[in-house]
């Protein structure tokens, strides 16, 4: 993950499926530059002013999702902190987890291509279906389902479907099925190359 000069590093987006560990990890890669973390799924829910993603999928639709998710990245890349890092030119990366879908939004796929070209760096955490399937079979979250398929079905023709914006987007690749320290470390150590 080589930021060119014209583009020096500004963050990492950790871009994945759900239940890869983006939150996890991107909370440890943050305490490991002494930087800071934010989590779109948090940031779409704060625009709306709901609690629960799976609830705002439930009563107004996945198209509101959507656009929250893509109104909050657009605020998230506009705001201040984001403005005041550039500015003071920070050594320590601010890292950013996205949702599993976000990518396959044009318009989020769009914000995160311009972030890209002004020294954003895109990791993909990937992992194999059935470790993510023993993950969400633990503690599903704050996760809807988007499909009415059983979980690991839904998650293979999802996975099937986003292959194609998660390439286009990824700098670099980390596998998410390890231990969360073990993917900080790998993350961090794409910094440096």
């Amino acid at each position: 993950m080589n930021p060119s000069p014209a583009a020096p590093l500004r963050g990492i987006v950790l871009i994945g499926m759900r239940g890869v560990g983006k939150t996890t990890v991107g909370d440890l890669v943050a305490k490991h530059f002494n930087s800071s973390f934010q989590d779109l799924d948090a940031l779409a829910l704060r625009l709306l002013g709901a609690s629960s993603v799976r609830d705002v999928f439930h009563t107004q639709g996945e198209q509101i999702w959507r656009d929250a998710e893509s109104a909050a990245l657009r605020k998230f890349f506009q705001s201040d902190a984001f403005l005041q890092q550039q500015a003071s030119r920070m050594r320590a990366p601010f890292i950013l987890a996205v949702g599993g879908g976000a990518p396959a939004n044009p318009s989020c796929m769009q914000l995160l291509q311009e972030a890209r070209m002004i020294g954003w760096r895109v990791v993909l955490m990937t992992s194999p279906i059935d470790v993510l399937v023993k993950r969400l079979s633990i503690d599903l979250g704050d996760r809807a389902s988007l499909t009415e398929h059983p979980l690991a079905k839904e998650l293979t023709q999802l996975a099937r479907e986003r292959a194609v914006f998660y390439s286009s987007l990824a700098d670099a690749e980390v596998d998410g099925s390890s231990e969360p320290a073990t993917v900080c470390a790998a993350i961090a150590a794409l910094v440096f190359c």
